[in-house]
């Protein structure tokens, strides 16, 4: 008699613990993780897509063992459960008669129920009027074909950019297709008020390859960029964008996130970026991803000496953000003046423009993050890309394909230990360091003479 074969990793007690979700094992290279699959709710309950997904640890390396992926696997059950209540209830108000503004405001409520960030739903809002202005549009979503989306793409292209009057890029071009594409795709899987399936719609929306390739700044470049802040620092005394364009670059961090990093945490578990000085680490909570990754401070020796030199020169209780807080890219949050008057930290926005003014060449703050992850992907820092990829935030796969072995470093700079020297930045580094200890000294020196 054959022997049956039974479906690992799933059994009663699973179907009850964490039921439309199926925990498994899987080898690649050697290495086991553990990988979880379900469906996508849709409308009929039957439509939704497979996926699956590997389970990663707070350290971002991928686990191994069943058990310890249990508590994802129940997080992603209840998800699914609250998406299919979403769609019962979505399903009985919007059908093949739905408006094209019903199902906006639907996608719209779905978004911000997932904790989506606020810039993630202006930037989906943004689709609304192109699709409101569509001369084109049929008058249901439901009725919609592959020649319409074809049509609705041209009618993109051919808005002008209100700030220059000339063309949209492609890169907006494909953005907004993006997003209505994503508008479409949710009317089809949960509300059933779009019956072109998902190939349709990619067909209709296609707007051709736009390709962004990751920009790796050269070390001459960085040199140039940090010596232009210090240049401005010198003639700016309250200034700070050394100190913020070197955190950005020995850490990868996105500029909203080093907005919101903090000395110290407002409560244990809140979702917040600080400094854990005693452990050697630096916690970043990704407004994007929604999850917290880890940063090591042990290969960042100089960063670690440069954070600690800001905190020693304020009072971190009026000051509890290093950068920024409730303004874009301040040296201080909002604080109590003299008198009670409230002292608004001063922009550093207007400091990294008048860098990249002093610069012969084109250069964004968003560049120091793929500069960081290409020099560790490419480097002896980087042997574990898993590693890597969970100090940036990125998916492994991610990673390997835009970063890892598509950049030469030096051969020196490739072997370095710290990160300030696999970047060739550690003696400006130092000799900020020096500056600031000299300037604190007399400082000193000067209030005992008083």
């Amino acid at each position: 008699m054959a022997r049956v074969k039974t479906r690992k990793g799933y059994s009663k007690r699973a179907r009850s613990e964490h039921p439309g979700v199926t925990i498994s094992t899987e080898k690649r290279d050697g290495k086991q993780f553990v990988t979880l699959r379900w469906r996508d709710p849709g409308p009929d309950g039957r439509r939704g897509k497979r996926r699956k997904q590997v389970v990663t640890g707070p350290d971002g390396l991928p686990l191994t063992s069943r058990e310890a992926a249990k508590p994802f696997a129940v997080s992603k059950s209840r998800e699914l459960a609250k998406e299919n209540a979403e769609i019962a209830d979505g399903a009985k108000a919007l059908d093949r008669d739905a408006t094209w503004l019903q199902l906006f405001e639907a996608h719209a409520k779905h978004l911000e129920a997932k904790g989506r960030a606020s810039k993630t739903l202006v930037d989906y809002a943004q689709s609304w009027p192109f699709l409101e202005s569509w001369r084109g549009r049929p008058h249901h979503p439901f009725d919609l074909t592959v020649g319409d989306l074809e049509s609705f793409v041209e009618h993109v292209r051919n808005h002008k950019n209100k700030r220059t009057g000339g063309a949209l890029s492609p890169h907006s071009v494909a953005a907004i297709a993006r997003h209505v594409k994503a508008l479409l795709n949710f009317g089809r899987r949960r509300l059933a008020c779009v019956r072109l399936d998902s190939e349709s719609i990619n067909e209709g929306l296609a707007v051709g390859t736009v390709q962004v390739k990751p920009v790796a700044l050269a070390t001459s470049q960085l040199r140039a960029i940090l010596q232009a802040a210090l240049s401005y620092d010198d003639g700016h005394p309250d200034s700070q964008v050394f100190p913020l364009l070197v955190f950005l670059l020995l850490t990868g961090c996105r500029r909203g996130e080093a907005e919101r990093l903090r000395w110290r945490p407002s409560s244990p578990s809140a979702a917040e970026s600080w400094i854990d000085f005693e452990a050697g680490r630096i916690l970043i909570y990704g407004q994007k991803t929604r999850r917290q990754r880890v940063v090591p401070l042990g290969n960042r020796p100089l960063l670690r000496k440069l954070l600690k030199s800001l905190k020693s020169e304020i009072d971190t209780r009026k000051e509890p953000y290093i950068f920024g807080g409730a303004l874009p890219l301040a040296v201080a949050d909002k604080r109590e003046g003299e008198a009670g008057t409230e002292v608004v930290g001063k922009s550093l926005k207007s400091a990294i423009a008048a860098v990249q003014v002093a610069c012969p060449f084109d250069w964004k703050p968003k560049d120091f993050r793929s500069t960081c992850a290409t020099y560790l992907a490419n480097s002896s820092l980087g042997l574990n890309l898993y590693v890597v990829a969970g100090e940036m935030g990125h998916d492994y796969a991610v990673l390997v394909k835009h970063y890892a072995g598509h950049y030469q470093l030096p051969p020196k700079q490739a072997k370095a230990n710290t990160l300030e020297k696999l970047l060739g930045i550690s003696e400006l580094v130092q000799n900020w360091l020096a500056a600031r200890a000299d300037k604190r000294g007399k400082l000193l020196l000067l209030g005992e003479a008083a």
